[in-house]
This record gives structure tokens, C-alpha cells and sequence, in this order.
């Protein structure tokens, strides 16, 4: 994406426009790709995309292929990577009758590349009003307010393109997040809200909602697939699924056929160029230089070396040994177990809200003994040299429970452990992590659970500096939320509930 006007753009950008003129029912007109992923009727008319009285598809078809996107579930990144194999199948149908290339392949844009510093920008194609020839060009869209209002010039906030997710050993998440894990947790077809998983939570949700901002197409799933940088930030995302298999041999999707046949109580389903239809389950979509996907990436390298979350925590923690890599992790089937919770919702605005939560003081002295075990058996390490490496320590996770809104968009940075009237910004080392609102609205209906989002930050490298410093024990847990975007009182943004839970024997 690095040269505004590539030809591979320049074709995307004439496809649009054409599928852009079609009718709703079309399967393959723009609007109807876009209602696969969410459809809100009343939403759509609110933002000029429908029409009140206009024809839509029969519901029957409606129900078949409308309102499938897969978030808070194991087949977040499955579903999404065949949707946008049946997308790219259709625009470059298009650009063939266009007389365009046939080997036409949908682009990415890899929003974390640290080597190249516009590389937060929105790309130049997405914020031009007009194509090089001077027409109108249909990868601008007017809906996008970014997180800072400036929808003429929007750059994703550093925090929010982390890849630390990818330090994730694990597929499948817990249906608490606890760990979230890198696809999600187990669940059938999914259409509601939950927990994510790693990589939906960081970078996908806050990037979605940096571009959208507060109203905007991207900040809502039943919106953003209107938004033709969708399709481009969601090939990133397919990409970093090839990339967290690539970086570790110990990565790997799962193996059950829960996963592999699923979801077995629907299937996926999606448009042919042709306008006919065809089903899919997870395992049909694993290999992209299979026929029915056909492609492969520039770029799958390991953006962060190698870096393994416990080899590089095990040697914050001074501990040095041979095999600490594969030695060090945590003893098989740890258990999970609330450290501490604050007492009430909180409502969230434009200025910081403060949460406490007093610790249990046993399961605190858990994770303090399991710290003080690992620092014990790394001094050990010098004397016999068939001495066991140390056992990782408790592991320590935030949860956010059941996050809701009126309006999607909402960015917040989350710290803890600050110093008491410390400026956040000169913390960053306490940054826990980042929420976005994005599914908030939705998950909130009654329709839809009413539960919310809930989104759960890993915090063990903050606890670890509180053990080695002894602060752990000395006063309640501070939480810190930091708004990075506007939120107004109607949007009524809660939380129901933070809390703090151990992770280990």
C-alpha cells in the first residue's frame, strides 16, 4: 500500500465503483457483501446506504447469507478469511470484464510495520477525494472520523497496532478470556458478544474503531464492511493468522472436529460471482494456495524475532538456563482464580475514571510465593548442573466485564499500577493494554444476550515489577481509564465489572 496509485489499487478502486451501482438484492453488489457482515436496516438508512421502502433480498436469503460475521468465537479468523476469499472472487470478476488483470489479488495493509514510519497512516487512496484522472473515487468515504476527529488525515495511535498477540502459544481461548488465547474461545455459530480472543482484540477492534471514531462506518459491524478499507484492513488480519502459525512450531490451529467440520449447527455460507451460493467450514479455508482461496502473502516474516512471551519473561526475571525455552512454561492444567474485583459498574467519559480493587490477600500470597519459587530456583541454577530451570510464575489478567454502549467508536487506554498523581503518558510501561467499543452496541441489545463485551488484558509483566519492588502487597490494585477518544454521556458506555485473576498451581 506503500505507493498510493498502484495499479492493484487503481482496479479495486473501478470494481467498487461498479458494484457500488448495483442493487441490494444483487449478491454481488457492494451492499449486499457488506449486510454478509452485519445489517442494521434502520442504521443504514440513518447513514444513506438504503432506502425506506427499497427491495431487499427474500428472508430467506437473508437469513441464509446476512449478519454472519463471527467476533468473540474460535471461527473469528476462519469465517473472515472466507469472506473475503468470496469478496475478492467478485471483484476480480469485475476487473476482468473491465479488462483488468486475471491474476488480481485484494491487498493489505500492514499497519505495524515499525520499519516504515507512515506506515499508521491511512493510505493515500483512502483519503483522496479523486482518482488520478480526476473522477470521483469510491475508496473516499466522508463516514470516517478517526480517533481524533481529523477525519483528512488519520493515523492510527501506536498502542493500538501492537502484535503482541502473537506471543500467544495457544489457539483457543477460555469462555472467561482467561486466557483469551489467539483465535478466541469455543463456541458454536457466533453472532453476539463474549470475550475475543488475542489477535481480535489487538490490533483488530481498535483499528477498526481509530478509523471509524465516534459514528463512523468502521467503528460498527453492522456498518463497516460498507467501508471499502475493511476488506483491506481485514487482509492484514488473515495475514497475522499466517504469520502466528509461521513464527512457532508450536502454534497450531485446532485439531478437533468441532472446530475443523464447524460450526455444525450452521454452516458458513456465500455468494458465487456467478450470484449462486456455496457452504463452508473452518477446515476448508486453512490453506490459502488451496484452489478455492489461491493466494499467498508478500510478507509473512516474524515481525518480533522469534521472541517467546515466557523465554523473554523468564529472563526479565534474571532466570538464565539452556533449555529455559521450552523448560519454563507453566505446570500443566493451572487454575484460575479471582484476585479481586471493584465494587460497582463504572461509567466511562471524556475524562479518566479511576477503579480500585482490594486483593484477596490469599490468593495474593499465591502469586508473590510463586514469584519468590522462580527467583529461588534460578539462584539454584549455579549449583548442580542437572538442577530443574524454574517453573514460570503465576501469570495475572484484567478482565473487563460486560462493556456496554448506545454508540460504537469509543478508544480507551487502560493502566495500572500508576504512582499516585502520575501523568499516564509518561508510564508507558503501565499501559495494560487498549479497549475498543467496536460490537459494544450490539452486544448490548436484549436481542443479542444484552451482555456486552468483555475484554480481558494480560498485565503479568506489571505484576512482576510490583513483586520485584514490593508494591503488590502494600495497597489496592489502581485501574486507570484513559479516554483517546470523545464519548458523550448518551453513550452510556459502562462497565459492569474489573477484575484481577491469578493464573497458575
Amino acid at each position: 500500500m506503500s505507493n498510493p496509485w498502484d495499479p492493484i489499487v487503481l482496479w479495486y478502486a473501478r470494481a467498487v465503483r461498479e458494484m457500488q451501482k448495483r442493487p441490494i438484492k444483487d449478491p454481488t453488489s457492494w451492499r449486499y457483501l457488506a449486510a454478509i457482515h452485519g445489517f442494521d436496516s434502520q442504521l443504514w438508512q440513518q447513514h444513506g446506504y438504503l432506502q425506506a421502502g427499497e427491495a431487499l433480498p427474500s428472508p430467506a436469503d437473508q437469513n441464509t447469507y446476512w449478519r454472519q460475521c463471527q467476533h468473540q468465537s474460535w471461527y473469528f479468523m476462519p469465517w473472515h478469511r472466507g469472506y473475503l476469499a468470496a469478496f475478492e472472487a467478485i471483484v476480480l470478476a469485475e476487473i476482468v470484464k473491465l479488462g483488468g488483470p486475471a491474476d488480481w489479488a485484494l491487498p493489505y495493509w500492514n499497519y505495524s510495520d515499525s520499519a516504515n514510519a507512515k506506515a499508521r497512516d491511512l493510505p493515500t487512496c483512502f483519503q483522496s477525494k479523486t482518482l488520478p484522472d480526476g473522477s470521483t473515487n469510491p475508496l473516499w468515504l466522508a463516514q470516517r472520523y478517526g480517533w481524533n476527529n481529523q477525519p483528512n488525515h488519520i493515523t492510527l495511535r501506536p498502542e493500538t497496532v501492537q502484535l503482541t498477540a502473537l506471543k500467544d502459544a495457544q489457539f483457543i481461548g477460555t469462555a472467561n478470556g482467561i486466557p483469551p488465547g489467539y483465535g478466541g474461545p469455543q463456541t458454536p455459530f457466533w453472532h453476539g458478544g463474549g470475550n475475543s480472543g488475542g489477535l481480535e482484540n489487538l490490533p483488530h477492534n481498535p483499528v477498526h474503531t481509530n478509523i471509524g471514531g465516534r459514528n463512523g462506518l468502521m467503528s460498527d459491524p453492522d456498518l463497516a464492511g460498507l467501508d471499502p478499507v475493511f476488506w483491506i484492513h481485514h487482509s492484514n488480519i488473515d495475514r497475522l493468522w499466517q504469520v502466528w502459525l509461521n513464527r512457532n512450531p508450536g502454534h497450531q490451529n485446532p485439531g478437533s472436529d468441532n472446530w475443523l467440520e464447524g460450526p455444525v449447527n450452521r454452516k458458513f455460507a456465500m455468494p458465487r460471482p456467478s450470484g449462486s451460493g456455496y457452504t463452508f467450514v473452518a477446515k476448508d479455508v486453512l490453506n490459502t494456495q488451496a484452489p478455492n482461496l489461491n493466494y499467498v502473502y508478500q510478507d509473512v516474516s516474524d515481525p518480533l524475532g522469534g521472541a517467546s512471551r515466557v523465554a523473554q519473561r523468564m529472563q526479565t526475571l534474571a532466570a538464565v538456563h539452556p533449555d529455559i525455552a521450552a523448560a519454563s512454561t507453566m505446570a500443566n492444567n493451572p487454575k484460575t482464580e479471582l484476585l479481586g474485583a471493584n465494587t460497582a459498574a463504572i461509567k466511562l467519559s471524556n475524562n479518566t475514571v479511576h477503579a480500585q480493587m482490594q486483593l484477596d490477600s490469599g490468593a495474593k500470597n499465591k502469586v508473590l510465593s510463586s514469584f519468590q519459587a522462580s527467583q529461588a530456583a534460578t539462584r539454584q541454577l549455579q549449583a548442580p548442573q542437572n538442577a530443574a530451570p524454574p517453573q514460570e510464575p503465576d501469570r495475572v489478567f484484567l478482565s473487563l466485564e460486560n462493556i456496554r454502549c448506545k454508540v460504537d467508536g469509543g478508544t480507551f487506554n487502560v493502566y495500572v499500577g500508576l504512582p499516585p498523581g502520575a501523568d499516564p503518558a509518561q508510564y508507558p510501561q503501565n499501559l495494560a493494554g487498549t479497549i475498543a467499543l467496536f460490537g459494544a452496541r450490539k452486544a448490548s441489545q436484549a436481542e443479542h444476550g444484552g451482555n456486552g463485551v468483555s475484554q480481558v488484558l494480560e498485565i503479568t509483566d506489571i505484576v512482576d515489577r510490583m513483586c520485584q519492588s514490593q508494591t503488590l502487597d502494600t495497597a489496592p490494585m489502581e485501574v486507570q481509564l484513559v479516554p483517546v477518544s470523545d464519548i458523550e454521556d448518551d453513550d452510556e458506555v459502562t462497565i459492569g465489572r474489573i477484575s484481577v485473576y491469578r493464573h497458575g498451581q
